[in-house]
């Protein structure tokens, strides 16, 4: 097998190109990958390559002077570049250091690559350098530990006395000294699913595995394995001189990197169940039990990393029921009779048997249908308000993301109670033709013809029965269904701003913007889930 590198700071990029290619139907093996040219020079120097693909700019050392590096020592190796149709100038100057091809991330199509990858696959052959692949290649070592450790949790096989000197066979250096286990859970999975279009999710575990697998490198703390769907292990090691509180520590730093990098790259919150601490290797199902049990009941946990030797979900679940009730006082201002009658609803349905996220879910949409039927607010009025509680609790990861949606619709309700009474059945059934039209372009004349009002007259009453005029409501209603598939699909720009109604997708961009407050991409990588990442920060 011919030996690759790749040479990417965008860590998606890199797991991207090296997880989506066939490389081995070009008889090539992806055998590194890394982040900068100072660190691809010292592989370079350690491997035997055969191809490397980099991109031009980096940080620490760029492409351009890892590429003269390499020449001045090698003639032969096949170098391709990664570059965007911005970089066009800066790769240009390449051109002279004898590359055989370039890739333009993000634009070009998988086809595209395979002709550039089968062209440099037949100067290869030409040179007749093909490396069989080694036998002790780490991925092929990792695989089998993998494999160990978990028929040792799940079947006891080997036995745990006898795991130990397994694990040695596979790798010499392993360490008896303290372990760990945590068990990793990543949210919204099958949102992932539709969004990366991927049915059966192996680029998704992929692209995580090699993020823990990178931050638990960086931070020499062990390995990370796939275990199940959304959740991966990672197995921490320590010397037997380091104190408990100094590997729990050690374990809130690596944490603290896995949830920026997640919140950056894949915009999704993660929480993690840790085991105690224990000798050697013999309790690996113990601690498995442990993590799993906390995994369990994140839904009411009160933060996003939990040990099991401050783990007590039966505290929780009362903590939480309390915050509700104290809730209730957020309807004093229009009256201790509403607080009181909230504070007895919820009392009772608190007091039925909630078993599991969904039911608490649930227990939270009944009682925001109840209180509109309670303060007598038609639903088509909350309609008005684009008041979705439903959908945000039903994305909620956490009890305590629920609360404060709830306290939310609490402070909208009582504010609506008086408003409701201005709403005419004019501006209702405008309302409900932007709903059901928002997807092409539709003029206020065409609204007001609709309702049977002058445009100016509707324009007023608008404005007075829901505080903005009738244009700003569509707009506002296009930029909320246009988070709502830049979140839920993947579809590019344009294709969002055609979906709801507006053809220049470079207006889009600026109106999207200006009520959003960052740009729909930007929407899209930074802003999905930001409370509950922030809920993790602050806790």
């Amino acid at each position: 097998m011919f030996k690759v590198m790749i040479v990417e700071d965008e860590l998606l990029v890199r797991v991207g190109l090296k997880n989506s290619i066939p490389w081995h139907e070009f008889e090539m093996e992806v055998v590194a990958d890394v982040a900068n040219g100072r660190e691809a020079l010292n592989v370079y120097r350690a491997e035997e390559l055969d191809l490397i693909v980099t991109d031009l700019k980096m940080p620490v050392m760029d492409g351009l002077e890892l590429i003269s590096t390499i020449r001045e020592e090698n003639s032969e190796i096949r170098i391709l570049i990664l570059s965007c149709i911005e970089e066009f100038e800066y790769a240009r100057k390449a051109a002279g250091l004898k590359v055989s091809g370039y890739i333009l991330k993000l634009t070009m199509s998988l086809d595209e690559m395979e002709h550039v990858l089968r062209e440099v696959h037949k100067e290869l052959l030409q040179r007749k350098r093909a490396v069989p692949e080694p036998l002790n290649h780490p991925l092929n070592l990792k695989m089998l530990k993998g494999k160990l450790i978990k028929d040792n949790i799940f079947y006891g096989f080997p036995a745990s006395g006898d795991l130990e000197t397994a694990l040695r066979q596979v790798d010499p250096r392993i360490e008896s000294g303290q372990t760990v286990i945590a068990l990793l859970e990543t949210s919204h999975y099958s949102r992932l699913l539709k969004r990366f279009q991927d049915e059966r999710g192996e680029l998704i575990h992929f692209t995580i595995s090699n993020i823990l697998d990178e931050i638990v490198n960086k931070h020499h703390a062990g390995e990370a394995f796939h275990d199940s769907d959304n959740h991966y292990l990672i197995l921490f090691t320590y010397p037997a001189d380091i104190s408990e509180g100094g590997i729990y520590s050690h374990i809130r730093d690596v944490f603290d990197n896995i949830v920026r990098a997640m919140h950056s790259y894949l915009d999704i919150p993660v929480f993690m169940g840790v085991s105690r601490v224990y000798p050697g290797w013999s309790m690996l199902r113990q601690m498995y039990e442990q993590c799993s049990s906390i995994v369990q009941n994140r839904f009411l946990s009160d933060g996003f990393l939990k040990f099991a030797s401050q783990w007590c979900s039966e505290d929780l679940e009362l903590l939480w029921k309390r915050k509700m009730l104290q809730s209730c006082s957020l309807w004093q201002g229009m009256g201790s009779r509403y607080a009181e009658d909230l504070q007895q609803e919820m009392a009772k349905r608190l007091g039925q048997p909630l078993a599991g996220e969904e039911a608490w879910r649930q227990m939270f949409i009944e009682l925001i249908n109840w209180s509109y039927a309670y303060l007598e607010i038609p639903k088509e009025h909350a309609e008005l308000l684009e008041l979705s509680e439903a959908e945000r609790i039903r994305a909620c990861y956490t009890i305590e993301t629920c609360i404060q949606e709830w306290e939310k619709h609490l402070k909208e309700a009582s504010k609506m109670k008086d408003m409701v009474r201005t709403v005419s059945v004019e501006v209702e059934k405008a309302v409900r033709f932007i709903q059901q039209n928002y997807g092409r372009d539709i003029t206020l004349k065409e609204v007001s013809d609709y309702v049977r009002l002058s445009p100016n007259y509707l324009s007023l009453l608008f404005k007075k029965s829901i505080g903005r005029n009738l244009t700003e409501y569509l707009t506002e209603y296009r930029i909320e269904k246009a988070k709502d598939l830049l979140l839920n699909t993947s579809l590019k720009t344009y294709e969002i701003a055609e979906n709801v109604g507006v053809a220049d997708s470079a207006y889009f961009s600026r109106i999207f913007k200006k009520y959003a407050g960052v740009s729909p991409l930007e929407f899209r990588k930074k802003k999905v889930l930001s409370k509950e990442v922030s809920a993790y920060e602050n806790s």
